[in-house]
């Protein structure tokens, strides 16, 4: 063991995944969070294959009060807790009227109501001990309105002021905070949300391990946000630039041309 453990949750797949490979890659040992089963246990063989680093596999449904008081707990007991890596969340695409209302609240209760339980509760662990860090993971949704993509854009965009308000706070504990904001990304999420898989974005997605070693490579450096790509940080300062109402009925043209169930 290195003595340098990390929590990744929504570990099953896509940047959660490749968050835990490249975590045991520059020397952390790893409590893998999920419901899959199976695919955690996948992914802590691979893990001890690529380079013997001790892998565990929790699975847990963090939509759940007591699966994340369960999470919290052990964490409370593992002296060598250095790391939370806040990944688990979901979206959904299409109108908002249409989203089955279950479906929408299923989302705030797991993008933001179990992200910030963890983070405080992680944070208040760190604190006392005037070590640690926590990684959450937002989206480059949370820096304007996306139509189409409404709940999930805004639950992104708590989870980025949360993060910064919250890094600022710490820092004073020695515990360091950092909102990683990925673009397009070729991960399980567009078949998950309803986006067509003709959509450019599909195609020209980045790669979940470059994306994840631009934010591994940002935390390291100290940043409190990390833009995934160049690209990704040009749409931003776009969105900052163009008129408010301008960016807003330009996206939801495009979102309407690329979500199942609509047409532009």
């Amino acid at each position: 063991m290195s003595g340098k453990l990390a929590v990744v949750t929504g570990a099953s797949s896509g940047i959660g995944w490749e968050i835990s490979r490249q975590l045991a890659s520059r020397g952390y040992d790893l409590w893998l969070v999920a419901r899959r089963r199976d695919r955690l246990q996948q992914l802590a063989q691979a893990i001890a294959a690529q380079n013997g680093a001790q892998a565990d596999a929790l699975p847990l449904d963090l939509s759940l009060a007591e699966d994340r008081r369960e999470l919290v707990g052990r964490m409370e007991r593992a002296p060598n807790l250095i790391l939370l890596v806040n990944n688990a969340g979901f979206g959904a695409v299409g109108p908002a009227v249409l989203i089955p209302v279950e479906k929408t609240l299923a989302m705030l209760e797991l993008n933001i109501t179990a992200l910030t339980e963890l983070s405080c509760l992680t944070a208040a662990i760190m604190a006392r001990r005037r070590s640690g860090a926590i990684i959450n993971v937002a989206s480059t949704a949370a820096f304007q309105p996306v139509p189409y993509m409404n709940v999930y854009a805004a639950t992104k965009s708590y989870v980025l002021s949360f993060t910064e308000s919250l890094s600022e706070e710490l820092s004073e504990h020695g515990v360091r905070v950092m909102a990683l904001c990925p673009g397009p990304t070729q991960t399980e999420f567009n078949a998950i949300a309803g986006i067509r898989e003709e959509d450019f974005r599909t195609r020209y997605a980045m790669s979940a391990a470059d994306c994840v070693r631009i934010g591994l490579d940002d935390f390291e450096k100290g940043k409190r946000v990390s833009v995934t790509g160049k690209a990704n940080k040009l749409q931003i300062l776009v969105s900052w630039l163009l008129p408010h109402a301008v960016i807003l009925r330009a996206v939801a043209k495009f979102m309407r041309g690329r979500v199942a169930g609509t047409s532009a």
